[in-house]
């Protein structure tokens, strides 16, 4: 695996769940080559060579270039919309011209709970989104307002990552990180701004609930896997008083 950065995954979950992400490619036997660029590609008919910018050549039978997209927009921007990074749509995904929508990958949509506009690329946007501008288009005004969601399936395990971490102060785990069975929530300022569950299942709703929630906890709080993540999401008594 040839990677420009540091660790894999690294851009979205940063350098304590991509080091975990690094172990996993290593137990099954994958070479991580770290800070690397492909220079070119050599062979007649298929890729038979990786030749990367140092100078190093790796023998292959095939690749697999995974470089992102970008959104198609160019018809979109000749007919008139609003184009910056994708289609810009407000909250209830409406573009800059109010009788046309647009949903998934390619809108740019403001987000109520963020405050500023996000574009995701997942099926997941496209799967919600997408009714939520029909019933616009019917005369509703709905938000807009699900928090992100992707998932990844890699070998035997499988995540779901809740919430848009773009700065955090620290990194939280619960449960059993080396068994690759826990819980992570990203914290900037006490509060829960992403939460991935890692091979723990059913628990997407409360992390989304936590991060709406902007409560602030204590990170023994969520690092705790005997306190149920529903019991962080209640109401608390004021200091000084008793239960009846």
């Amino acid at each position: 695996m040839i990677e420009r950065g540091s660790l894999p995954l690294e851009r979205v979950l940063g350098p304590e769940v991509g080091q975990v992400y690094l172990d996993l490619h290593r137990a099954h036997g994958v070479e991580f080559l770290p800070q690397t660029t492909i220079e070119r590609f050599e062979g007649e008919g298929s890729v038979k060579r990786v030749i990367t910018r140092d100078g190093a050549s790796i023998e292959t039978e095939f690749v697999v270039v995974g470089v992102g997209v970008a959104p198609r927009t160019g018809l979109l921007e000749m007919a008139g919309l609003r184009i910056d990074n994708g289609v810009v749509v407000d909250e209830q995904l409406r573009t800059s011209i109010p009788s046309v929508f647009a949903a998934g990958d390619v809108a740019n949509a403001r987000h109520p709970f963020y405050g500023r506009h996000l574009r995701v690329e997942h099926w997941d946007s496209a799967l919600h989104q997408g009714p939520v501008a029909a019933r616009n288009m019917l005369g509703r005004a709905e938000a807009y307002d699900r928090i992100p969601y992707f998932f990844s399936d890699q070998y035997e395990t499988g995540m779901e990552y809740s919430g848009h971490a773009t700065e955090w102060d620290e990194v939280v785990f619960r449960g059993d990180v080396a068994a690759r069975e826990f819980i992570a929530f990203w914290l900037k300022d006490e509060r829960v701004v992403a939460g991935m569950n890692m091979n723990v299942w059913d628990v997407s709703d409360p992390i989304r609930e936590l991060i709406r929630s902007r409560r602030p906890l204590a990170p023994s709080e969520l690092a705790d896997p005997q306190a149920p993540l529903s019991e962080l999401l209640k109401p608390r008594r004021p200091a000084g008083t008793r239960g009846s």
